[in-house]
């Protein structure tokens, strides 16, 4: 089970994939005034939700398959511990 991320952590992430505040907010079902909230510092994201996310962006340690597909089809889009 994955923490609370910090904001930064929420940002890089999203930035690394390529995808903008509100793609990042449609995935994971939630409004973009919550997103940048989360980004901002200003509220915490949820557990919850910051799993549902790298679970869909496939970079989840135990469900993701990130790491396999880039090496065998590309660069990874990002690097090091969620």
């Amino acid at each position: 089970m994955l923490k609370s991320p910090q904001p930064d952590q929420v940002k890089v992430t999203r930035k690394a994939l390529g995808f903008t505040q509100k793609e990042s907010a449609e995935m994971v079902h939630c409004s973009l005034r919550a997103w940048q909230l989360w980004e901002a510092g200003d509220r915490n994201m949820p557990a919850g939700i910051w799993e549902l996310f790298v679970i869909k962006t496939e970079l989840h340690p135990l469900y993701g398959a990130r790491s396999y597909r880039s090496a065998v089809y590309h660069k990874p889009a990002i690097s090091g511990p969620l």
